[in-house]
């Protein structure tokens, strides 16, 4: 069922993707197979032969009419950074043996329904949405992770809860970033998935310092490989 529906992603039109300066906030794309360039390694990560492990669904948050947090005077948008970030991620992951599918993998619009039914029809082993976060207040700064308090399935709200601390543990380490902690949130895509599942809100972009170093590419690869481990951590404890 999972090799059926992978192959079934696998037949997409694929795009190529190149990481080049990040406040610009474009992608280029083509029809070909996307390659995603980090710590100056290509990889090639739409190849499913490649794809061993558990599968794992990464949805970068927001995309086409829904911009997320942005400004249009400081030229940053959240979509486009969440899709950079969902890819290095991405990247990290395949490198440690997990098969993965992206929600979206270009600057398109999908329903929150969708994303979590992407997840549900795979029967993935794990769901991590990937975001970055906004205050009224500047001064706001951090990362922080969310899982779905379930009444009625405590052991996912326990596995998901154990994930996000795994997760928030390697990705604060990696980055020097303020750990907001580990809490729970009714967010769509975390609350309709039915794998342990978590929301990662990774700094925020409302913070003048914390937005210059997302913006830096050797920051948010530490970031996605934060996460990666994280993980990877938690899924060998899980054994």
């Amino acid at each position: 069922m999972i090799a059926k529906s992978l192959m079934t992603y696998a037949r997409r039109k694929w795009r190529l993707y190149s990481f080049f300066i990040l406040s610009s906030l474009i992608a280029a794309s083509c029809s070909h197979p996307r390659v995603v360039v980090v710590d100056q390694e290509p990889v090639a990560v739409d190849a499913p032969h490649l794809m061993r492990g558990p599968v794992i669904v990464i949805d970068a948050g927001h995309g086409g009419k829904d911009l997320g947090t942005n400004s249009k005077t400081l030229h940053y948008e959240e979509k486009a950074l969440t899709l950079e970030t969902a890819f290095m991620l991405e990247h990290y992951l395949q490198k440690m043996g997990y098969r993965t599918v992206l929600t979206r993998s270009e600057d398109v619009f999908i329903p929150l329904s969708k994303r979590a039914g992407i997840a549900n029809d795979l029967r993935s082993r794990l769901f991590v949405s990937m975001h970055y976060n906004s205050a009224p207040s500047k001064d706001a700064s951090g990362i922080e992770v969310f899982y779905y308090l379930s009444d009625t399935n405590k052991k996912r709200t326990i596995e998901s809860k154990n994930l996000g601390d795994h997760v928030l543990r390697e990705v604060t380490g990696a980055t020097g970033a303020k750990s907001r902690g580990v809490k729970h949130g009714d967010f769509a895509v975390i609350r309709e998935t039915k794998m342990p599942a978590i929301l990662v809100e990774s700094g925020f972009l409302t913070n003048p310092e914390e937005r210059q170093r997302i913006l830096q590419r050797p920051y948010m690869q530490k970031l996605a490989r934060g996460v990666a481990k994280g993980v990877d951590d938690y899924l060998k404890r899980a054994k």
